[in-house]
């Protein structure tokens, strides 16, 4: 059992090297669109169209953080 939770914790922190990249998150090497999601509440970027779009909440559904127009809301 031990054994077993010393691999689980290897895979979780493996899984978490490779989605962050190493000093932050991977950069994207496409611009997001809106309804994209994102994970820093309020964050900014701009779209292909060099528009810029914010991380907030969705209306609806279960208020998830995605790429929106409109600024933070």
């Amino acid at each position: 059992m031990r054994r077993l939770r010393y691999v689980v914790s290897a895979l979780i922190a493996a899984a978490f090297v490779v989605t962050s990249g190493v000093g932050g998150p991977v950069a994207r090497a496409d611009a997001p669109s809106a309804g994209d999601s994102c994970t820093v509440l309020h964050a900014t970027t701009q779209d292909a169209n060099g528009r810029t779009m914010w991380c907030n909440p969705t209306m609806t559904g279960n208020h998830s953080l995605v790429w929106q127009y409109g600024g933070p809301g």
